[in-house]
């Protein structure tokens, strides 16, 4: 009987992870390393970045660091230049990084917009750009950005978060038509995960757990039933990334168990 090939492999791809250092861009990165992936992790967070390298290490996995601040431009083109000169290439970005604030917007909002946008709507677009510049050179590539189902409908009380991932979502057709258009083999897609075991899910609870009568309430608000894991998230987004998704560009996928159904 002939052996059957592994379903896919992403050996000696570069990707790129922002937020890499906790929660679903964490688990990101180590799918993407258990799959052969060269993983460059950036985040902010210095002791995260560390754990997850080490994780990836002690895997077998190749990994390398670098602290990020997405909103930063500078520190996106910094970034691009050492890319640059150690490999030369961006096979894989995932736009994992993300913030979320409580507000409304029938009170004084523009304080947390600013900072939600910053993070979850400028860090995507400065990391599509410094990724396209490198994928549109080879003409291949693939790009997975984290929105939010969040983005489906209204959000009292998170009112910006729901906004920027919205935008996210928008960006990313947006870009997927402009390489498809251009002749490149980039693709673009977005995965919208339901309420994951994050810090932010905590940030929630912590919130709306007395207003609601409890955590099992809070979850009925947010869920459908359950909180996903991580990994159940960073599956997708490992799958959106390689090429047995190579039909699938423009794609704005909810991973939340039927909650925006």
């Amino acid at each position: 009987m002939t052996q059957l090939a592994p379903w896919f492999g992403l050996s000696g791809r570069l990707a790129l992870v922002t937020g890499a250092g906790n929660g679903i861009g964490r688990a990101t990165a180590l799918g993407l390393a258990e799959r052969g992936a060269i993983a460059v992790l950036l985040d902010r967070d210095q002791a995260g970045l560390e754990a997850a390298a080490a994780a990836i290490r002690a895997a077998g996995g190749e990994v390398h660091t670098r602290l990020l601040d997405v909103t930063n431009e500078a520190e996106w083109h910094a970034l691009g230049d050492w890319v640059a000169g150690k490999w030369g290439r961006i096979d894989i970005l995932v736009n994992c990084a993300g913030i979320a604030r409580f507000d409304r917007v029938d009170e004084a909002i523009m304080e947390t917009y600013r900072d939600v946008f910053a993070v979850n709507v400028d860090g995507v677009v400065l990391g599509m750009a410094t990724a396209l510049r490198f994928m549109r050179a080879a003409g291949a590539g693939a790009i997975v950005n984290v929105a939010s189902t969040a983005a489906l409908k209204g959000n009292p009380g998170m009112a910006s978060y729901g906004a920027s991932k919205a935008a996210v979502a928008h960006f990313t057709r947006s870009a997927a038509l402009e390489c498809n258009r251009a002749g490149f083999d980039v693709r673009v897609n977005a995965v919208m995960p339901g309420f994951t075991q994050t810090a932010m899910a905590e940030q929630v609870h912590a919130r709306f757990d007395d207003k609601l009568g409890g955590r099992e309430a809070t979850m009925k608000v947010f869920s459908s039933g359950r909180t996903a894991r991580p990994e159940e998230i960073a599956d997708l987004i490992v799958y959106l990334a390689s090429d047995r998704a190579s039909f699938i560009s423009g794609s704005v996928i909810a991973c939340d168990r039927a909650q925006s159904a």
